[in-house]
């Protein structure tokens, strides 16, 4: 699988950093971890390697072995996050100031892999859920099972859109992409990607339109 941009590596490796320095204090090995978390060894690196935006609920499984908070483990314990807390920045003035993405631009926030949202019309009405995902070749994949709400079926063109606020620099980005949907079924691929939970599969969304805004505060230096 490719990508044109790595997730935040700070944020990663601290979490990486936490588990090892936890593991080390239970006696606890990364095979142990992870079987207890009910993930295999590789699915456990992966999720180190990605961060919180990749698969939450795994991360929240992790954090239950450790014995710890889910924000323990991603954030430090409260005087960690004392210690790296940024600094007050300048006075904020005026309205928001508004931007847009390039596709380019779309894709790299999109980075490897995190949480985003899925919207499509459904018999019932439009249905809007979150979902992992992953980003190989210019599509969107994540998983789904085969009578969901977010399967590939009638109800036209879906939209996925993953958006991200930082509340200290007081800016973020939103990103839409609207496409068709299909299941993944390239044996070579399905061998690369996790295995999905129960009856669950792989959906592959190819966006034929990629729009992105970003956001920021005004501010006086």
């Amino acid at each position: 699988m490719t990508t044109e941009h790595a997730p935040a590596p700070t944020l990663a490796t601290a979490i990486a950093r936490r588990c090892a320095d936890r593991l080390a204090d239970l006696g606890l090995t990364e095979a142990q971890a992870a079987a207890k978390a009910g993930m295999s060894t590789a699915y456990l690196h992966r999720v180190l390697e990605l961060g919180p935006a990749f698969d939450p609920p795994a991360l929240l499984r992790l954090a239950a072995v450790l014995g710890l908070a889910y924000e323990e483990l991603v954030a430090g314990r409260p005087a960690e996050r004392a210690a790296t807390a940024r600094p007050d920045g300048p006075a904020l003035v005026g309205p928001p100031v508004l931007g847009e993405l390039g596709v380019a631009e779309c894709w790299q926030r999109l980075g490897v892999g995190g949480l985003g949202r899925i919207a499509r019309t459904g018999p019932d009405g439009p249905v809007v859920r979150p979902v992992g995902y992953l980003v190989h070749e210019h599509t969107v994949l994540y998983r789904t099972t085969g009578d969901g709400a977010l399967a590939p079926g009638p109800g036209g063109d879906a939209a996925f859109e993953v958006d991200r606020a930082d509340r200290e620099l007081h800016e973020g980005w939103s990103v839409l992409m609207v496409g068709p949907l299909e299941y993944v079924t390239e044996p070579g691929l399905l061998a690369e990607l996790p295995k999905p939970p129960g009856h669950g599969r792989w959906v592959r969304l190819t966006p034929t339109t990629v729009t992105g805004r970003s956001i920021r505060a005004a501010r006086r230096e």
